[in-house]
């Protein structure tokens, strides 16, 4: 019963602020001073405040959109990021994990996301060696109907060496313990 109090009264205090701002616009000649070069009249700035909040609810959803369309964009390139690890070691040529890569990306990733980002390096010369490397192999591949969209970022690639993850999940899988139950008395003597 509280609540409904509450709601009741909101649009009486509503009213009562309208009117008030009302008796200023006709107090100042007809004018309400909004900022400093808008003047609204009565009629406009009670319209504002009777609509209130919905004329803030598009920009607000707009703005979240955006940041939400700026942070897929921003995954997407991460994800088909080629960097150190997926070039061979003079720094060039792309290694096996590198032609998986981009294999994956120009056909499995959506229409709109096809773009590979090669991270620069210090040298000039070396980024614009990979990034000819990159569109030489996308060319090479039957089916593609010529080069890909090959782009440079400074966007880092923080992976590892493909040995270096494989190693991690086969020697846990080495030395993964037995699934058994405990012993029948393992249970009684800890209560």
């Amino acid at each position: 019963m509280k609540h409904f109090a509450v709601w009741t009264a909101l649009p009486a205090a509503m009213l009562l602020a309208a009117s008030a701002q009302a008796q200023q616009c006709a107090h100042r000649g007809g004018g309400c001073v909004v900022g400093p070069n808008h003047h609204y009249t009565c009629e406009e700035a009670y319209y504002q405040n009777s609509i209130w909040p919905r004329q803030y609810i598009s920009p607000a959803r707009r703005g979240i959109c955006t940041a939400f369309d700026t942070m897929t964009t921003n995954g997407w390139r991460r994800q088909n990021l080629l960097g150190p690890y997926h070039f061979e070691a003079d720094g060039v040529q792309l290694n096996e994990a590198g032609r998986l890569k981009a294999e994956w990306v120009m056909t499995q990733a959506p229409p709109q996301q096809r773009v590979l980002y090669v991270q620069r390096v210090a040298n000039q010369e070396r980024t614009a060696g990979r990034v000819e490397a990159v569109q030489e192999y996308l060319a090479s591949i039957q089916g593609m109907g010529g080069p890909g969209d090959v782009q440079e970022t400074l966007v880092r690639d923080d992976g590892y060496p493909a040995g270096m993850v494989d190693a991690v999940f086969t020697g846990f899988k080495a030395n993964q313990p037995i699934p058994a139950l405990p012993a029948a008395g393992a249970l009684e003597s800890s209560n």
